[in-house]
């Protein structure tokens, strides 16, 4: 079996179990939450910023600390709006 061949098969394993998962309405693909959204960029621009101080990448690490605190500004708007609801 090619390379080709193996990626192939997994394309279709992979696209015929989220065809399951679909049908069986067991997974919710689509969140209501913009914070959702961010939390998940965050955790992300985290470890990408792990990863490339680990290589000594600086300027990568530059541009994931700028994402971070944007990232990190809209939770924090998104938790004091929250806040502000409840009160």
């Amino acid at each position: 079996m090619t390379k080709t061949d193996i990626q192939k098969l997994g394309t279709t394993i992979a696209s015929e179990l989220i065809r399951i998962g679909r049908e069986a309405g067991g997974i919710k693909w689509i969140t209501e939450d913009d914070a959702d959204h961010a939390v998940g960029e965050l955790a992300r621009c985290i470890t990408l910023l792990n990863l490339y101080e680990d290589r000594e990448e600086y300027e990568k690490c530059a541009i994931m600390k700028v994402e971070i605190k944007r990232l990190q500004d809209i939770l924090s708007d998104h938790d004091s709006n929250i806040q502000d609801d409840e009160t």
